[in-house]
């Protein structure tokens, strides 16, 4: 399986400060990744130095088989940035947000209604289309930003936070939607999640990243308390709800700080 993604020796500085330092990692063709650590730690920086948006101190970023910036203008790479809040009263509806994944497109404009209509239905929102997109609840808002990411029909999407709003029924369903949209549509994708309890089960490998990659690997040999201690310091205390933790799929951690 070739790589669609690498990182080599990559540090990255930001206003003087030492962001990401010597970062290396490569990601197959049809991987899901999770990249998860503490705020603050370069999870979202990374994602836009992979995407052009950041310049490297040093080392390179190689995807879709050329630098950042040529890989953008071939239209194979998505992104949807971290969630905000989006007022009631947006007046855009759920079709005029996916019609803005494919701008720039050289399509008339009927085919673009046809193609985001497409995959609206695809994304399981059939029949929402002149819905207002702020009054939609935030599970079906993610839904139609993640068809707005996928009409223009990318090799590899990059996912900032994108259970953020959304409960916990909601959350099993996205997940398991991005594996469908991997085994369909040969699509990577690379998420960077704060829900490490749950996105380790949906995934390939798991990113451990603060400053520095301190995991890159299995989600099952991700959760050992010294690979923890490493990513999250030693000022936490791993809590484990299901008995059988690391040998079981089906395990959840929280974080809090010790007395």
């Amino acid at each position: 399986m070739s790589h669609i993604l690498k990182v080599e020796n990559l540090t990255v500085k930001l206003d003087g400060r030492t962001v990401l330092e010597d970062i290396n990692l490569s990601i197959n063709r049809r991987e899901i990744v999770a990249i998860v650590g503490p705020n603050g730690g370069g999870k979202t920086t990374l994602i836009k130095t992979i995407l052009g948006l950041v310049k490297p101190f040093t080392g390179n970023v190689e995807i879709l088989g050329t630098v950042p910036k040529e890989a953008v203008k071939t239209g194979k790479i998505g992104y949807l940035p971290q969630k905000t809040e989006i007022p009631r009263n947006f007046p855009f509806s759920a079709l005029d947000v996916v019609l803005l994944g494919l701008i720039g497109k050289k399509i008339p404009k009927k085919e673009k209604i046809k193609l985001a209509k497409q995959y609206i239905s695809y994304v399981g929102m059939e029949g929402c289309e002149n819905k207002p997109y702020g009054r939609l609840s935030g599970g079906q808002q993610q839904r139609i930003s993640i068809a707005r990411v996928l009409v223009g029909e990318p090799e590899i999407i990059f996912l900032d936070e994108p259970s953020t709003g959304i409960d916990v029924v909601a959350q099993e369903s996205f997940y398991d939607f991005l594996e469908k949209i991997r085994e369909e549509k040969e699509i990577t994708v690379v998420m960077v999640s704060h829900d490490i309890g749950v996105v380790s089960r949906f995934v390939d490998k798991v990113a451990g990243l603060n400053r520095k990659l301190h995991y890159y690997g299995h989600p099952k040999e991700f959760f050992q308390r010294h690979i923890l201690e490493k990513l999250y310091g030693t000022d936490v205390e791993l809590i484990v709800h299901s008995p059988e933790c690391v040998a079981c799929e089906h395990f959840h951690l929280d974080f809090r700080k010790e007395k």
